[in-house]
């Protein structure tokens, strides 16, 4: 018989599953050159209304009953109140009795004038590591939206820079990069991160939102 934190775990596993489907699905609707110059919140707020669309569409698949999407919700942390509390870029809730699992998305643009520290600093990364943004489990989420270059340039410098200082990130190098493919050419990589009380689990995912990118070719979930 399952134990309880195995339980637990396995519902983790399957929101932060379902999280990435979910995102892959309000990405899929874009047209990547067409917000090569947008800010972060404009382009979040369209991958959002795309996914609550997808939520609502009467051909979605029916686990997407068990889910709900928040567009840059405060947060509730000790001593923050009103709007001085931290808000998160992407939130996804497991709808359930009891406990309720949140699946956070932070997010950061990656181009001239965004450059890795930005990804990796206090305001993008660092928010979780520090523990800014509040986890009720050691999961979460990067977005990078690639305005300019590729998604494997950026994989490339941010990996470089994670191998390079480690100790600045609490990055585990040992563990290396996991791989995972959620629709076809769209993959997260994944890091871990030792903190104090427990061991932080991030998945990368990058987003091309470059003049030159053809838009992906995905297969319905």
């Amino acid at each position: 018989m399952p134990s309880s934190i195995d339980i637990r775990r396995r519902a983790w596993e399957q929101l932060r599953h379902h999280s990435h489907l979910l995102l892959t699905e309000g990405y899929q609707r874009m047209e990547p050159a067409k917000y090569a110059n947008w800010k972060e919140p404009d382009i979040t707020g369209e991958i959002c209304g795309n996914i609550q669309e997808f939520l609502e569409s009467p051909e979605s698949p029916e686990w997407v009953e068990n889910y709900a999407l928040r567009d840059d919700p405060k947060l509730n942390v000790p001593d923050k109140y009103g709007e001085s509390r931290p808000r998160i870029d992407i939130e996804f809730e497991l709808i359930r009795r009891g406990e309720r699992p949140k699946f956070r998305f932070e997010a950061k643009r990656l181009g001239a004038k965004h450059p890795v520290s930005k990804y990796l600093g206090s305001e993008g990364l660092g928010a979780f590591l520090d523990g800014y943004y509040p986890l009720s489990y050691p999961m979460c989420g990067m977005l990078g939206y690639v305005q300019s270059k590729t998604t494997t340039i950026w994989r490339t410098k941010l990996q470089a820079e994670l191998n390079k200082n480690p100790h600045n990130y609490q990055f585990e190098s040992k563990l290396g990069f996991e791989i995972t493919t959620w629709h076809h050419e769209l993959e997260s990589w994944h890091t871990t991160h030792k903190l104090p009380d427990f061991d932080l689990k991030v998945s990368h995912t990058l987003l091309e939102f470059c003049v030159n990118t053809e838009k992906y070719s995905f297969e319905p979930t």
